[in-house]
């Protein structure tokens, strides 16, 4: 299946995590936050949360500054 990380596409398998989506990636998953299809998704679902064909994951990376 297909989803967009950032609006980039990703390829993963049927069945994919939004963890493996993530992994697939090389997206480390501390220090981040993450939506699927404008959706929030804490960190503690993110191996239980079945991705879709066409879902759009959001990464919002923490940085420090002001």
């Amino acid at each position: 299946m297909k989803v967009e990380i950032n609006n980039k596409p990703v390829h993963l398998d049927d069945g994919a995590t939004l963890a493996d989506a993530l992994e697939a990636a090389s997206i480390p998953s501390q220090g981040i936050a993450t939506a699927v299809n404008s959706k929030v998704i804490s960190a503690n679902l993110r191996a239980n949360t079945i991705l879709n064909d066409g879902d759009k994951i959001l990464i919002i990376k923490a940085f420090c500054g002001g």
